[in-house]
């Protein structure tokens, strides 16, 4: 029993990612607890990377820099042993995120590196690397309650076709590899894309419509303004969110907030739906935790949006802690084949991270 909890902690330690997602996930680095639902909910200042719309709210003024990091993996248990000790990466992804936000304007950078394609070897692992770095500027301007926004985004990335990790030096190995290692450009991938985003806001009810290509264009193509794009990028969400203060200017013990989002409606291949809850205890206004529940479920149709498919969906959980300018979260995600006993090829994820918010 003892050595199931070592294993335990050292895998939760070693292997887990942030709870969180990034603006490559056009997410705020607060929602993946809730199954990256929350086109119209203000969670932290990087609401915007959902919907730019929400950048013209007041409250997003009172930050000036945000900065995340995350490395998640996949959990396999073969990957882990503790005699002898060993541990082994299996598809990881590290990230970091930096948004300087100055009024109704905000820019942000964000770098991720992945490793695919796992070659296993008798003392090392073979995989491709892969990198993407984004920059994005936002703007919104809001009039009573409804706020309008629009968002560009550029994208360049690039490939290691071979990167090797020697069992013996994983984590030397992983920092020199992704960090120092030289990446070649693939210009076909590399993208610039602008979105915009629509907010009503009635304080505890919220709507949001977003869509994250209504232009794009790459190194091998002109800009264009696509009607066919925009309709298959267009999300719809709304949210309700409980008083943080009452009558009296008096911090709420407890804070409820909930968000249900179609995502990519147009498209076949991306069309989801995302539900999330939270229910957060406020200690002081920068000090709080806060238990996130998340549900997302591919639609391959529109006539499955109403319709629950377990063997198609994930489900999420997570912890966040803020402690005055520092957040940190931890979380997990599971495939919901699990319980109906249908197979799947999707693994469990745990996660870890941090956020410095200023």
């Amino acid at each position: 029993m003892a050595k199931r909890m070592m294993l335990s902690s050292l895998v939760l330690m070693l292997c887990v990612s942030a709870a969180f997602s990034l603006p490559l996930d056009l997410a705020s680095s607060s929602s993946w607890g809730m199954a990256n639902a929350g086109l119209s909910l203000d969670y932290e200042s990087d609401s915007f990377l959902a919907n730019p719309a929400l950048l013209g709210q007041d409250k997003d003024k009172d930050t000036s820099f945000l900065s995340s990091f995350r490395f998640q993996d996949a959990l396999v248990a073969s990957n882990y042993t503790l005699s002898p000790f060993a541990t082994r990466l299996e598809n990881p992804v590290a990230d970091w995120s930096l948004s300087f936000i100055s009024g109704n304007l905000a820019f942000s950078i964000q770098n991720r590196n992945s490793l695919e394609d796992r070659q296993i070897y008798s003392n090392a692992s073979d995989y491709t690397g892969k990198r993407k770095t984004l920059f994005q500027f936002d703007w919104a301007i809001s009039r009573s309650v409804f706020s309008f926004g629009v968002t560009a985004r550029a994208v360049a990335t690039s490939e290691r076709s071979l990167v090797t990790i020697m069992d013996d030096r994983i984590f030397l190995d992983y920092f020199v590899e992704t960090a120092v290692g030289r990446y070649e450009a693939v210009d076909d991938v590399s993208s610039v894309t602008f979105g915009v985003g629509i907010l009503l806001d009635y304080e505890w009810f919220k709507m949001g419509v977003v869509s994250d290509q209504l232009a794009y264009g790459s190194a091998e193509q002109s800009l264009v303004i696509s009607v066919d794009s925009l309709l298959k990028t267009l999300d719809w969400g709304f949210s309700f969110s409980s008083a943080t203060y009452d009558g009296s200017n008096q911090l709420h013990l407890l804070k409820f907030q909930g968000a249900l989002d179609f995502v990519n409606l147009g498209s076949d291949q991306d069309r989801q739906l995302r539900l999330g809850l939270s229910a957060k205890l406020q200690l002081l206004p920068t000090w709080s935790v806060n238990l996130q529940m998340g549900y997302s479920e591919d639609k391959p149709t529109p006539s499955d949006l109403l319709k629950v498919s377990l063997a198609q969906g994930s489900q999420t959980l997570a912890l966040n802690a803020q402690f005055d300018t520092v957040k940190v979260s931890i979380g997990c995600s599971w495939p919901t084949a699990w319980y109906s006993k249908t197979p799947t090829s999707e693994r469990a994820v745990l996660l870890l991270g941090a956020t410095l918010i200023l």
